[in-house]
């Protein structure tokens, strides 16, 4: 398991690496990251969202995965306000940011292979009841957070990839799927979503400057998302009584870097500030997660 997690992690970091080098060597210029960014909101994130939940064998809908969905609702909610409380003092784009950044985990993207790779692939399904419950909170309450009024934030809620979500619950609950090149389209291009990210990722990587390092809460948050949040999530799954691949597939979840949802509602909803902070509190988490997640999961027998 150790070393299958690892391999998974290597192979998501040299992802990050190719667009950590086309940035540096100026092959990936602005108006690229920006539009493979638009991609991954606008085509890759929802048909991964969509496919996960459209490919569920009929009546994986059980108890079990609506507990781990409900739970996972609770306990993101629950960090986003702790997030908010512990940063209170930070300027209120900031604070968005800092919030998003202890609640909010790559679980998407990142979460599935490693967490193929540590439990095996019975557990993807209940990663897919965290990760609905993660873009439900991601792009509504969240999302809310960037926004100077609650109509804003209201608004913002429509978007695709809550709109992917809705459709693939829909789908899974009446027991109907798509033809099957239609499914394999969709497929196909939610698998787009994981490399477009993690090079993304990369090339911002490759804009972070030393002036990120002088925000005293940058750190912090940063250990915060890597450390604090999947023990946290450890404490609350003990106390709840979740086990076995329910358990697991919710703390590899939650011990995943920063999300990128974050920069890009930063980026879309937000000041130059909020956009730099949260590319660079990506870039940052996602670098250090390297030596993180491998340590984290060797206590999945502890956890899970």
């Amino acid at each position: 398991m150790r070393v299958a997690t690892l391999h998974q992690v290597l192979i998501l970091f040299l992802m990050g690496g190719i667009g950590f080098t086309l940035a540096k060597v100026k092959i990936w210029q602005d108006r690229d990251i920006a539009a493979f960014t638009s991609m991954v909101i606008w085509v890759a994130n929802p048909c991964l969202n969509f496919s996960k939940l459209e490919r569920l064998e009929s009546g994986s809908l059980t108890a079990d995965w609506l507990l781990v969905f409900c739970f996972s609702l609770a306990l993101l909610c629950a960090l986003l306000g702790a997030g908010t409380l512990i940063f209170r003092g930070a300027p209120r784009d900031r604070r968005a940011v800092y919030a998003q950044m202890l609640a909010l985990s790559n679980c998407g993207f990142m979460g599935y292979p490693v967490m193929e790779a540590a439990l095996g692939p019975q557990a993807v399904g209940y990663g897919v009841a965290f990760v609905s419950a993660f873009n439900l909170v991601s792009w509504s309450v969240a999302l809310a957070l960037f926004c100077s009024n609650w109509k804003t934030g209201l608004r913002k809620m429509v978007n695709p990839g809550m709109i992917a979500i809705v459709l693939g619950l829909l789908v899974q609950m009446a027991g109907v799927h798509l033809p099957g090149l239609l499914a394999d389209t969709v497929v196909t291009l939610g698998n787009l979503a994981t490399p477009l990210s993690m090079m993304i990722t990369g090339a911002y990587l490759a804009r972070v400057t030393g002036a990120l390092f002088r925000d005293r809460r940058f750190l912090p948050a940063c250990a915060l998302r890597l450390i604090a949040a999947p023990l946290i999530a450890a404490a609350a799954l003990k106390i709840f009584g979740l086990q076995g691949d329910m358990a697991g597939a919710v703390y590899v979840a939650c011990a995943m870097p920063a999300c990128t949802n974050m920069m890009v509602q930063a980026s879309a909803y937000s000041t130059e500030d909020a956009r730099i902070l949260a590319t660079g509190g990506v870039a940052v988490t996602t670098a250090l997660s390297v030596a993180t997640i491998p340590v984290m999961t060797l206590l999945l027998q502890i956890f899970a």
